[in-house]
């Protein structure tokens, strides 16, 4: 136990170390100054530390089991949260429109420091990053192919592809069916546990995320695309 919490102890101050060297953001209300992939790479990479070292410390209620609901939705929502980073920087890349650049910078530096957390607690908890079991199995419902909600290889190759403006479309298009798949997990969760770390994960998430549904609706609906508002398909994978 000692040694784990020495452990634990270095983590957060190496995670405190990273964050105050991790550059600031500059810039003025209401002006975007566009940021180096090669720093927003840093700034990825500080925030999943940040997220890791400052959850080593905290003194859990009881350690959740490799089967456990917990343990199932953090290895699931790891695997959702990549994909929706690599969206997001795909098109921050691209995109010359500012509010949009702003979208995709905060949901790729909010998820990336989720993922540090999420990798954190099962590091604490001695659990592996992946199971055995299949996504979804600790919602009841496993699936063989990607999760719901989730976009096809070959349709996050296209934001890289695409003319800008309709990769700007399908990015929103894509990401807000992402959202709800994400939402949907984290409402999951919150059915079956009452580990507080966690539970507070998931409430961030469904709050973040529905209200991040709503802007991007309001921004397909700027460039002439009917919102999404319908919920999501239970064997919706990558379509909208």
């Amino acid at each position: 136990m000692a040694t784990k919490r020495a452990t634990a102890a270095w983590k957060v101050s190496r995670a405190r170390e990273q964050a105050r060297a991790a550059p600031s953001l500059p810039g003025r209300p209401g002006f975007f100054v566009p940021l180096p992939a090669t720093l927003i790479g840093l700034l990825l990479a500080a925030a999943i530390a940040v997220g890791t070292g400052l959850v080593a410390w905290q003194a859990l209620p009881h350690d959740p089991g490799d089967d456990s609901a917990e343990a199932g939705f953090l290895r699931d929502m790891l695997t959702h949260h990549s994909q929706a980073v690599d969206m997001a920087m795909a098109i921050r890349d691209r995109t010359p429109e500012e509010n949009l650049r702003l979208l995709a910078t905060d949901i790729a530096l909010t998820q990336s420091t989720d993922m540090g957390a999420m990798q954190g607690y099962l590091n604490i908890w001695d659990l592996r990053l992946t199971g055995a079991d299949k996504p979804m199995a600790w919602m009841g419902h496993p699936v063989d192919g990607p999760m719901p909600g989730m976009a096809t290889p070959e349709q996050v190759a296209r934001l890289d592809s695409l003319p800008v403006a309709e990769a700007e479309v399908l990015f929103l298009q894509l990401m807000i069916r992402h959202h709800q798949g994400g939402v949907e997990m984290a409402e999951a969760l919150l059915q079956r546990s009452d580990q507080s770390e966690v539970t507070l994960m998931a409430e961030r998430i469904v709050n973040a995320q529905g209200a991040e549904i709503g802007t991007m609706n309001q921004m397909l609906v700027a460039r002439g695309q009917p919102p999404i508002t319908d919920p999501l398909p239970d064997d919706h994978n990558g379509g909208h």
